[in-house]
């Protein structure tokens, strides 16, 4: 079912989901007493769940941080990572993916416009609270026990976790948690990679995003992305969309949610850049 791995681990339980090259998955690691797992580079973000005991965890914006029974944290992709049991049997749940499935909330949005930027990431940890810990408990029954086969329900735990956290956590400890996410202090390429449909697809809404200058944004984009922000984000837009145009039975709506979007502003779309409605469009890349 899989050709690929989030973490390698003799004794993990996974369960991973591809879709057109963006990966959402869950991964059960149990760990001996003093057992150490690593990874040279990292693909994916992952929220490290600490179910049992404690573990100590490194990576490029820590090192060598005690996770206990009861709490997260989170680790970013393109760096290492090096976990090591503390003296007892531990328990991991790791989510790894690639992009946050749900639209930030306007409010959340201008929040970490404010916040996100203002000091370096720092290790912190979230406590694992009771809405979260059912979601998590009810996760780790069905991958340990292989209930649900179907790997496409990765894409549902995504956008409930996220929804758990924009809802039964603050603002701030959002922000501070998934902070290289959000901060253009970390990695420019990242940001935009990671927030650019959350703006529905629109290049002066990610400039706001940023809390950059828009001269310095449009700078700093040209010199990473050899375009600018509306050429790219429009290439973008146009594989997704013609990717899911041409995908069996696709209706209108479906399309405009898979993109993040209401069906006004998708059919805004299509007709500015293939003169034709949404519908019209699925029709002539199915036929």
């Amino acid at each position: 079912m899989k050709n690929f791995s989030l973490i390698a681990h003799q004794d993990s339980i996974e369960l991973v989901y591809n879709e057109h090259n963006h990966i959402t998955g869950v991964s059960y690691i149990p760990l001996d007493d003093g057992e150490t797992i690593a990874k040279t580079h990292l693909e994916h973000h992952y929220v490290v769940f600490v179910l049992k005991g404690k573990v100590e965890i490194s990576c490029k914006h820590y090192e060598k941080k005690s996770v206990s029974a009861g709490h997260m944290t989170f680790v970013s992709k393109g760096g290492f990572l090096k976990m090591t049991d503390h003296g007892s049997t531990s328990s991991l749940l790791i989510f790894g993916f690639d992009e946050i499935t749900i639209r930030t909330n306007e409010s959340l949005m201008n929040f970490l416009t404010v916040h996100g930027n203002q000091k370096a990431y720092i290790h912190n940890t979230l406590p694992i609270n009771t809405d979260m810990k059912q979601i998590i408990d009810r996760i780790v029954t069905q991958v340990r026990k292989g209930r649900i086969r179907n790997a496409a329900i990765c894409q549902a735990w995504n956008i409930e976790l996220f929804i758990t956290f924009v809802t039964y956590y603050t603002k701030t400890e959002v922000t501070e948690f998934f902070r290289p996410l959000v901060s253009t202090d970390i990695s420019f390429r990242d940001f935009v990679e990671n927030n650019y449909a959350e703006t529905e697809w629109n290049a002066e809404k990610l400039i706001i995003f940023s809390g950059l200058s828009r001269s310095m944004f449009l700078k700093r984009f040209k010199e990473e992305f050899a375009t600018t922000p509306k050429v790219w984000m429009t290439e973008k837009f146009k594989k997704k969309l013609e990717f899911y145009a041409s995908r069996p039975n696709m209706k209108t709506s479906h399309m405009a949610s898979l993109l993040r979007m209401s069906d006004v502003r998708l059919c805004q779309i299509t007709r500015r850049l293939y003169g034709c409605s949404p519908q019209q469009l699925i029709e002539s890349r199915q036929n």
